[in-house]
């Protein structure tokens, strides 16, 4: 652990963000409500650009991290540019996944992290990927950015859910490595935003949203440094145990979009149709329900780890995930009626 690199970071991140403000209002970079977006007042959407910066400086003081800290850097930068214009304009979304595309390429081609095998999730050895190595790893990617990005529709909910991703790796990798490093320098930049985007009231003063450029940016962090500890031989993990490090969101992005296919709508559209929204709709607080999602997060996140550490097998550990997964939207709706019941209200379904 470097400890003045996650220091430094975190601080830096906490003064963009206060000097990024009156610029974003500016050059009209700020998310206005109206349609489904319900906020109060126009919010600076500079989170994004605020972190990248933070994580930049942390990585840069680093000892010895090679060239893959620095094509990591450039892999994020195309994703942040391409997300700020994508904030302040809007793109198509066949651009955003271009530039996903690019991202991957330099992971793959000039960091050499990739997706050769899937561990051993089906009790039939490893299974690994030959020539749909890239476009695996391409998938995975997309999945865990626009993950993110779809759960990133309350205050605080994104910011945390990445944390807790973050912090698992740091932990899994151990202490002193290069990985547990970096992961607790993107950790710092993420708390340093978090500083503007706890739920804490929608009037507070110096709220910010981090957008697109953030929701990728911080995507790629989860997958890139995931990605580096499940493969090769010097593995830490197998990729079943990395699944759970960002369960919530995958299991939510899944289950929207084959909600969304079976009514005959499109999966890439939008909606009010997320685990926040259900939960939400049956009453409850915006912190309460970002403190029910980051601790079921954290509670998948911590059985991950576990699982490791107990040497539990693969496939049993797989198939814990994909059961959850696949009840996962019953789980959300149990706690939105528990809660109705507990507070004698009627719910608004979805």
């Amino acid at each position: 652990m470097n400890l003045a690199a996650i220091v430094t970071t975190a601080l830096l991140t906490v003064l963009l963000m206060l000097v990024f403000r009156p610029l974003a209002h500016a050059i009209g970079l700020v998310d206005r409500p109206g349609g489904r977006k319900r906020h109060v007042g126009e919010i600076p959407i500079i989170g994004g650009s605020a972190m990248f910066l933070g994580v930049i400086v942390g990585l840069v003081l680093l000892p010895d991290e090679g060239a893959n800290l620095y094509l990591l850097i450039t892999a994020g930068f195309v994703l942040v540019v391409v997300g700020l214009v994508d904030d302040r304009f809007g793109l198509p979304a066949t651009l955003r996944l271009v530039a996903q595309f690019v991202a991957v390429l330099i992971m793959v081609y000039g960091a050499d992290i990739v997706m050769r095998d899937i561990g051993n999730p089906l009790w039939i050895g490893t299974i690994r990927l030959g020539p749909f190595a890239l476009l695996t790893t391409a998938l995975i990617f997309s999945s865990v950015i626009n993950a993110y990005n779809m759960i990133d529709g309350l205050d605080g909910l994104a910011g945390s859910m990445v944390m807790v991703a973050l912090i698992a790796i740091a932990f899994v990798s151990g202490s002193g490595t290069s990985t547990e490093s970096m992961a607790l320098v993107v950790a710092a930049a993420v708390a340093g935003y978090l500083v503007f985007n706890l739920p804490l009231g929608e009037r507070r003063p110096y709220r910010a949203f981090m957008g697109d450029a953030g929701s990728t940016f911080l995507g790629l962090c989860v997958v890139w440094l995931t990605v580096s500890i499940c493969q090769g031989n010097d593995r830490i993990i197998s990729p079943v145990h990395g699944l759970w490090f960002a369960a919530l969101p995958i299991f939510d992005l899944f289950t929207v979009f084959v909600r969304r296919a079976v009514s005959g709508r499109s999966p890439f559209g939008s909606g009010r149709d997320h685990f926040h929204h259900i939960l939400r709709e049956a009453g409850m607080s915006v912190p309460l329900v970002v403190a029910t999602l980051v601790s079921l997060q954290s509670l998948y996140a911590a059985f991950g780890v576990a699982s490791l550490r107990w040497g539990i097998e693969e496939p049993l550990v797989f198939t814990v995930w994909a059961v959850l997964g696949i009840g996962q939207l019953w789980v959300v709706r149990r706690i939105g009626a528990i809660y109705l019941r507990a507070t004698n209200q009627t719910i608004n379904p979805i």
